[in-house]
């Protein structure tokens, strides 16, 4: 029997988020009240937020750099390239982004760069055109299993309107039936690495040694799926993934080193 569960695994693999990615500005179309599948799937729970561009004038402010280079605007999660940075509201002189400042645009502030031609210490009017940020429970409700999102019919979000989606996608393959082939594999090499006498034992050290291992497998598993679907060996996530593997191919047989079968020790026939 294995050490190690696939219970065991998948806490593993979602607490350490193994696999997860960031996606921005996923397009979503929300009718009626119908479940509308998101791209990736799990979804990391609370990290989403849904969101679409609602006004088309631009919200404008006074803001100066007496305090510092960074200046905090009224809102967040401002729309990509809406910001415009003046000299004052007669537009008498229009800065230049990345030139002359730069923009964060999820928590809504602006740098001014030293190179640049904002003076220190100067005001200047900002025009910007923020998000609306829907809010779940209230507007959408979210099945982040399933990956699914839809519309409260009482909420703010209109039948048919399009909204953008950002989350953390967690490792989307991780069925029951990878993590069960994952953990046989792993119980394989663990088997035929320890001692005979640490076969049925409860130890702590062997079960995170076969989780290790199944996540390793996991991971490599991944990785083959990369190249398969790209046709590229040498890409930075197929790399990153066989780093993964190996980080933890490691991590176990260093776990297992003091239950190792001795160098030489007889085997049963039949038995690894």
């Amino acid at each position: 029997m294995p050490f190690t569960t696939k219970e065991i695994v998948r806490k593993h693999v979602l607490e350490h988020h193994i696999g997860s990615s960031m996606v921005t500005g996923e397009s979503i179309q929300l009718t009626g009240t119908d479940s509308c599948r998101l791209q990736s799937r799990p979804i990391l729970p609370q990290s989403e937020k849904i969101k679409a561009r609602e006004q088309s004038e631009p919200t404008s402010e006074t803001v100066n750099f007496a305090q510092g280079d960074t200046v905090s605007l009224t809102q967040s999660q401002l729309a990509p390239e809406s910001v415009v940075v003046a000299s004052d509201t007669s537009l008498r002189r229009v800065y230049v982004e990345h030139v002359d400042y730069h923009v964060d645009y999820a928590p809504g502030t602006i740098r001014r760069l030293g190179a640049g031609a904002i003076p220190s210490g100067a005001a200047v009017t900002a025009w910007y055109i923020p998000y609306r940020i829907y809010q779940r429970g209230v507007d959408y409700d979210i099945d982040y299993q399933a990956g699914t999102l839809k519309r409260r019919s009482s909420g703010a979000i209109e039948s048919g309107q399009w909204v953008l989606a950002d989350y953390t996608a967690e490792y989307g393959n991780l069925d029951d039936g990878a993590i069960e082939n994952a953990i046989t594999e792993a119980d394989e090499q663990v088997m035929a690495f320890i001692d005979e006498q640490y076969r049925n034992s409860s130890e702590k050290a062997l079960v995170a040694a076969e989780t290790y291992l199944a996540v390793a497998i996991i991971c490599r598993i991944r990785a083959m799926e990369l190249m398969a679907g790209s046709g590229v060996s040498g890409s930075g996530d197929t790399r990153s993934w066989i780093a993964v593997a190996e980080m933890y191919r490691k991590e176990a047989f260093g776990m297992m080193a003091r239950y190792a079968r001795p160098v030489g020790a007889f085997k049963a026939p039949g038995k690894a």
